[in-house]
């Protein structure tokens, strides 16, 4: 057993859960949802949801820590030119998580009058992942334990959003191969190299 270690800043550590669904034969998403859930930051802890589903009228982030979603939307979003890098309201909400872990974990957003639940069908063994950032930055090592799934759903205000899981090619150079647009990350850190 190795015992290299190496010079590294944490960056961020929590789990990140996305859930991108399209209709068959369109270029956009139907519906995007990306939660981190931050168990540690430089601006500290607590779950920011960005959510973009464009037949409910939804674009906006959804927090329960104000200064952590502008410190994710700085340094975890901006200038990546993905569907969420754009000027997005801020929305004090709830934030919880339901559903059994090993099967059918979910979140639920609520905020004022609105309702959003995402829900991860678990159909994969999970994918260990360390070493470089999907990203490509050679300054940023990753570890992540990643449940792919193509099973999920999307609800608001409990009506369904149509849209299905689509393969994605950002893993390709770093474990292989088209994944599913559908993932939950557990036990991830990012780290910055010294």
């Amino acid at each position: 057993m190795s015992t290299d270690t190496i010079q590294a800043t944490v960056r961020w550590s929590g789990e990140h859960w996305i859930n991108y669904l399209r209709r068959s034969g369109d270029d956009i998403d139907s519906g995007s949802v990306s939660i981190y859930h931050t168990r540690y930051s430089s601006a500290g802890e607590g779950t920011v949801a960005l959510v973009i589903i464009p037949e409910a009228g939804i674009d906006a982030i959804y927090t329960d820590n104000r200064v952590l979603a502008s410190w994710t939307y700085n340094e975890m979003i901006r200038g990546r030119g993905n569907q969420f890098d754009h000027e997005m309201p801020v929305i004090d909400a709830t934030l919880s998580r339901g559903g059994d872990i090993r099967e059918n974990p979910s979140w639920t957003i609520q905020a004022d009058d609105t309702e959003i639940q995402s829900v991860w069908k678990i159909t994969e063994p999970a994918t260990v992942h360390w070493g470089p950032a999907p990203s490509g930055k050679k300054d940023v090592q990753i570890f992540s334990l990643l449940y792919f799934t193509w099973d999920t759903s999307l609800t608001v205000q409990g009506q369904s959003i149509n849209g299905e899981a689509y393969s994605r090619d950002i893993w390709r150079t770093t474990i292989g191969g088209d994944r599913s647009s559908c993932v939950f990350a557990l036990s991830e850190t990012l780290l910055d190299l010294a």
